[in-house]
Formats: C-alpha cells, sequence, structure tokens
C-alpha cells in the first residue's frame, strides 16, 4: 500500500511541477494561481496543499529540479575543466527549456525568481561537493559563479534575437568563469 502511496505522490508532485512549467510559459507567474496549476495538473485544489504549502514552495521545487538536472548533466564538462565548454553547455540547456528559463529569470519576477535559484543552486552544489569548502572564499566564489551566471543569462534571455548561444557562452567566460578561476588560486588577502 505504501508503495502505491508513494508512486502516487511522486505522480501528483510531477504533474505539478509540470504544470507549473506550462502556465510559466503562457503567463508571467505572477498572475498563475494555485487553482490553474491544480487544473492543469488534473488534481484537486486541496490535493494540492497536500503537497505545497502555497505556489511558491512549488516554484523552489521546480527550480530545484532544473538545478539538479543541470548539475548531473553538466557534471563531465565540468570535470574536465573546460570553461568554455561547460559555459556553451549551460546556454544550451538553457535554450532546451527556454520557456521555463526565460518565465523564470527573465520575466516580471526575475529579481525574486534569481533569488531563489542563487540560493538552491549554492544549497545543491555545496551538498554535491566532494570536499569542505574552504571557509569564506569558497562560498565567495560560488556566490559570484552563481549570480554572475544567473545575471548574465537574464540579460541575454532578453537579448536572443542578437547573441549567439557560442557567443554568450565566451562572455560568460570571460567575464566570470575566467576571473574567478584566478581567486581561487590566489586567494585576496583575509579571505
Amino acid at each position: 500500500m505504501s508503495m502505491v502511496s508513494d508512486a502516487r505522490v511522486v505522480r501528483t508532485r510531477d504533474a505539478l511541477r509540470q504544470a507549473m512549467t506550462e502556465l510559466a510559459e503562457e503567463s508571467p507567474l505572477d498572475s498563475i494561481t494555485v487553482r490553474a496549476i491544480a487544473a492543469r495538473a488534473g488534481v484537486g485544489y486541496a490535493t494540492f496543499f497536500r503537497h505545497y504549502a502555497d505556489k511558491d514552495a512549488l516554484l523552489a521545487d521546480v527550480i530545484d529540479a532544473l538545478v539538479r538536472e543541470f548539475l548531473a548533466q553538466a557534471a563531465p564538462w565540468l570535470m574536465r575543466r573546460d570553461r568554455v565548454g561547460s559555459a556553451k553547455f549551460m546556454c544550451d540547456f538553457v535554450l532546451a527549456r527556454l520557456p521555463i528559463y526565460k518565465a523564470l529569470i527573465a520575466g516580471g519576477s526575475g529579481e525574486t525568481v534569481r533569488g531563489e535559484m542563487l540560493r538552491q543552486t549554492m544549497a545543491t552544489m555545496a551538498q554535491a561537493g566532494e570536499r569542505r569548502p574552504e571557509g569564506v572564499r569558497d562560498d565567495l566564489v560560488l556566490f559570484q559563479i552563481v549570480s554572475g551566471i544567473l545575471n548574465l543569462l537574464a540579460w541575454w534571455l532578453r537579448n536572443l534575437d542578437t547573441v549567439s548561444a557560442e557567443t554568450m557562452a565566451e562572455v560568460i567566460d570571460r567575464l566570470v568563469l575566467t576571473p574567478v578561476s584566478t581567486v581561487r588560486h590566489e586567494p585576496p588577502a583575509g579571505l
């Protein structure tokens, strides 16, 4: 019985995440209601609240799923330490999921959502790390990488018609990845 219940929970949560993603592609996040999400997912209004406290909790789950999917697929690039290749992979990953990324980080709620994506990405990367952070410097470097990339992606998503993925990958490398890589090797005094 618990396996049936667990499978049902997984299916319902997947349906709610999918519904949120689809609705975010169609409407600004602020205009999406719990009733609309539940209806799109094919579940009852009360069922929504058995799984999530509110729309923001569901949105956090959608973001977490995107971050985890990205990190799982990006692992080979990150292991190779190919900064431009990693940046290109990231741009292609975003393009493959363009509507949800546009809604999340370039839409009207972009600042709030980017803040949540920053928090969740940092938490997920800290959990996935194979070694313990070396203190303030590692936290600061991770913060700079994630926030810098999210802000550049937000700009790019508003200017897709003028900047290719290849060019954006080079920009991300030159403005974020290369400068941060030098800090990792030679930290400023006091960090």
